[in-house]
């Protein structure tokens, strides 16, 4: 009889009920019962919940954790922190913490991504700082120089987009097209530091999330008016098949796993602007805590719950581990930098070298073998297209609009709108598994 290991992963995520839900239920619909290396693997999963734990002997009964906002948690951050080094935390705190936008523009801008120009601008009101009084002004501000806004945006140029550094949801965004309106919008910007970054005359906005080595790339519409409908192709068509060609997908797919792995990041979306001259111009992509509901990535939602349940599977089963000095390989993507400046590589040599070490991170390899025994062999496929199409997640999709839109007019035609999108996938998801069109 071979011995039987059971899993546990835990599951935090205090801001999407849809997500952490249909995780869970897509777990339990499959009731994973795999062999792997001759031995018997069962999971299931449990919620984290915020309670008291013994500081100094702190432990976790889980193999792996879905940790999806800690960051805004303190008690559980620390909890995380301490256990880390045994149990599999997905987007470890320490590299969470430790990268900002500016700091992920310049490491791969050194590496030969294509960021556009980006200027890092201080804070323009210091009235909290002002009225403390536990700081002392005249040792703060004797730091501070003065700059002139204009001359650190000449080497950016307009149009322009100053953003605040710590942004996210395109909170506090405005494009600039001259001085006057720069000077408008940083006026505005209140106590946080900004960063004006040069436009791109773009072709196509792509948004790729990445789980582990799995990337999925999606059509992103910044000019929609609400955030739930930036990933419809437009406003009369849900989801666009294949508006990427061979070459841009390749090349936005390798961006983002190179990105994701470089910063040990399991979780992770990144923001590619093709531009009309056909280069890849890799925007925003410190979101290591990505939009995952089911509201914002109707059609593309499946998937992504598909692929974090493929990933945490994996980890928990096979024992893949990963290495919390998140640094590490840093240097190793640097020296292949050199080489390449030294041997006159171009650029997609280049990127093909940086995605080598990438797969090496996640140990692509060993994940595709794994799903080739564990995930196919099961039949796992057809069974997530099952609760996809049951009741229990067609009710989720309900429950979740109930939430988000606040206004009861607005849900009898967001029923019928997210529920037919839906059916678009169910349909492209069987004749996927199936090989030919429904019907046939």
């Amino acid at each position: 009889m071979p011995k039987c290991n059971q899993h546990t992963i835990g599951v935090m995520d205090p801001n999407s009920l849809s997500f952490r839900v249909a995780f869970e239920k897509l777990i339990e619909h499959l009731a994973p019962d795999l062999m792997w290396n001759g031995e018997r693997h069962r999971i299931q999963t449990r919620r984290i919940m915020c309670r008291p734990y013994d500081t100094l002997n702190a432990t976790s009964s889980c193999t792996a954790i879905m940790n999806r906002g800690a960051h805004w948690n303190p008690h559980h951050n620390s909890f995380f922190m301490i256990i880390m080094h045994d149990v599999y935390l997905l987007n470890d705190m320490i590299s969470f913490k430790a990268i900002d936008k500016n700091t992920a523009y310049a490491h791969m801008a050194r590496l030969g991504l294509n960021v556009p120009p980006t200027a890092a601008i201080p804070q323009k009101d210091y009235a909290s700082l002002k009225e403390s009084e536990s700081i002392q002004l005249d040792l703060v501000f004797s730091e501070f120089e003065m700059f002139d806004l204009f001359e650190a945006a000449s080497g950016v140029g307009y149009p322009a987009f100053l953003k605040p550094q710590d942004g996210g949801g395109w909170v506090g965004v405005s494009q600039v097209k001259n001085a006057a309106e720069l000077q408008a919008a940083y006026d505005k910007s209140g106590e946080r530091p900004m960063n004006l970054q040069k436009a791109i005359d773009f072709q196509e906005f792509v948004r790729t999330v990445g789980v582990g080595p799995q990337m999925m790339p999606m059509h992103y519409n910044p000019d929609a008016e609400h955030s739930h409908d930036r990933y419809l192709r437009n406003p009369g068509q849900a989801v666009q098949q294949n508006f990427l060609s061979v070459s841009e997908f390749d090349e936005v797919t390798k961006i983002t796993k190179i990105i994701n792995a470089f910063y040990n990041w399991d979780h992770n979306s990144c923001e590619i602007l093709i531009g009309k001259d056909g280069i890849c111009y890799p925007i925003d992509y410190a979101n290591a805590y990505p939009d995952s509901t089911v509201i914002s990535l109707h059609y593309y939602f499946p998937e992504l719950v598909k692929s974090m349940v493929r990933w945490l599977s994996f980890v928990s089963v096979t024992g893949h581990k990963k290495r919390v000095d998140f640094a590490y390989d840093h240097g190793r993507y640097f020296k292949v930098k050199e080489e390449a400046k030294a041997k006159g590589w171009d650029y997609r040599t280049t990127l093909d070298r940086y995605a080598q070490l990438a797969d090496e991170h996640f140990a692509t390899a060993q994940f595709n073998d794994f799903l080739g025994e564990c995930w196919h062999a099961n039949g796992y496929e057809e069974k997530c297209l099952e609760y996809f199409e049951s009741d229990g997640f067609l009710q989720l999709i309900d429950e979740e609009i109930e939430r988000y839109f606040k206004i009861p007019a607005e849900r009898a035609p967001k029923h019928a709108h997210y529920g037919g999108i839906h059916k678009y996938w169910a349909q492209c998801e069987r004749e996927r598994i199936s090989g030919k069109p429904v019907g046939a």
